[in-house]
């Protein structure tokens, strides 16, 4: 284990004016499965330790992996600063006093049989709805994390379960399901049985896809397809970003860039999610952050820099240089996911997406490439599945059609195309469909 504390102290006695120390070990428990079969166990332990150092107007930050002649190191970025030009965007950490909440992880696993009783229920699930081949893997995090700074210190740990499954049918083409969670109430409860069987259904589905058609479609989007959406249009919440034109948030403050159905939220206080997170990179308490509310641009993310420029407070997320979200979530509706397909009379079901591109990020055109199951809907029944198609769109245009969003959420993450988010199922009129080739 790092002292922060210590390296703190020893960056300032260099000459440093501000530094901040965020010290992570992660306990990673790992299973990967395919052909119904368990092929790893893996248990590992990684660190890092990511240091930002501030020094008369200029900055300079690394990770550090190998700790031995760590004063050296040190010694060598101080070194590094002189040549370096002013950072003229960054003013200073947060030096107000944070007082963070009371947080204790509980449902740690304890060895790797229980992950492996887990993967053995995902598989029976999938092949019980009718799946021919299971793969996926299986995550069981525990993260400590310690941070200092010149003005607060704090220490977390986190611990979280990460679920990806894919169930392929007969002819070779596949569902998916994805969940993760930090509740330790379903650390220790929760049936992978359950998201094999959601994997299954949709391979079953799926059949022998047709090639899908250009046009306006009605779409409803499972919440792991629309949490990429999500999380690609977060991450342009940050205010370097909206600052430097890169972000479809750029001069939308305050203005409507969705339907009254829409609200989104940044939440790392939501305990029961991988994204939970007590602080920011600058020791600031992290907070529920509104983004859009009813359609409309509330807010968008601040470090203790970029809110100092924008005359506001820090909303807890930083990134020192640039702001990051930690946890979407998207409010639920009242109705449920069933009811609102039952209404659909031309349109489509889309499970998961990828290779999501944008041609212009201030404008939010962007492309994307549906995968894991799409289903074409006439009169509220699924008729048959598709593929070789591509949604190409803009984002607030997403947003602002909107017709409905369901009353359940999940919890889902998947690589790094969907960051850990809660995400309802989502309605949206007249989506520009095209061809993936």
């Amino acid at each position: 284990m790092i002292d922060t504390d210590g390296i703190v102290k020893k960056v300032l006695s260099m000459g440093a004016d501000e530094v901040s120390a965020i010290y992570t070990e992660s306990d990673v428990k790992q299973t990967r499965f395919s052909n119904n079969k368990m092929d790893i166990y893996l248990n590992y332990v990684d660190t890092s330790l990511s240091i930002f150092i501030a020094k008369n107007k200029k900055t300079i930050s690394t990770t550090i992996k190998n700790y031995n002649n760590i004063d050296e190191k040190l010694s060598t970025l101080l070194k590094l600063m002189n040549h370096l030009p002013d950072n003229n965007d960054f003013i200073g950490l947060n030096s107000k006093k944070q007082t963070y909440r009371d947080h204790v992880p509980d449902g740690m696993l304890e060895n790797l049989d229980d992950l492996s009783f887990m993967t053995k229920r995902a598989i029976e699930g999938a092949v019980e709805k009718g799946a021919k081949r299971v793969a996926g893997t299986i995550y069981h995090v525990t993260e400590d994390i310690s941070i200092s700074t010149n003005y607060n210190s704090a220490n977390d740990r986190n611990v979280g379960l990460f679920y990806s499954v894919r169930a392929f049918n007969e002819y070779g083409y596949p569902g998916q399901a994805a969940f993760h969670t930090s509740d330790h109430r379903l650390l220790n409860d929760f049936d992978p049985y359950y998201l094999g069987e959601e994997a299954g259904d949709f391979a079953s589905l799926v059949e022998k896809p047709k090639e899908g058609l250009e046009g306006k479609f009605d779409v409803i989007f499972h919440p792991l397809c629309f949490g990429s959406l999500v999380t690609y249009t977060i991450q342009m919440a940050s205010a370097y970003l909206v600052e430097t034109g890169m972000s479809v948030f750029a001069d939308r403050l305050g203005k409507k860039i969705g339907s009254d159905a829409f609200t989104l939220y940044d939440d790392p206080t939501l305990e029961s999610g991988v994204g939970f997170r007590q602080f920011d990179d600058e020791a600031t308490a992290t907070k529920k952050v509104t983004l859009i509310e009813k359609g409309i641009v509330k807010n968008i993310l601040h470090n203790n820099s970029t809110a100092k420029k924008a005359g506001v407070e820090t909303t807890g997320n930083a990134g020192i240089i640039s702001p990051q979200p930690w946890q979407p979530v998207v409010e639920n509706g009242r109705r449920s996911s069933d009811d609102i397909i039952s209404e659909i009379k031309r349109g489509l079901l889309i499970v998961n997406t990828w290779y999501t591109r944008f041609q212009d990020y201030r404008n939010g055109d962007f492309s994307t490439i549906p995968r894991d199951g799409i289903f074409y809907i006439e009169d509220g029944e699924i008729k048959e599945s598709w593929q070789g198609i591509r949604i190409s769109d803009n984002i607030p245009r997403i947003f602002s059609n909107i017709l409905d969003v369901s009353s359940e959420k999940m919890q889902v993450k998947w690589w790094d195309e969907v960051m850990p988010s809660l995400i309802p199922y989502v309605l949206v009129k007249d989506v520009n469909i095209t061809k993936s080739k």
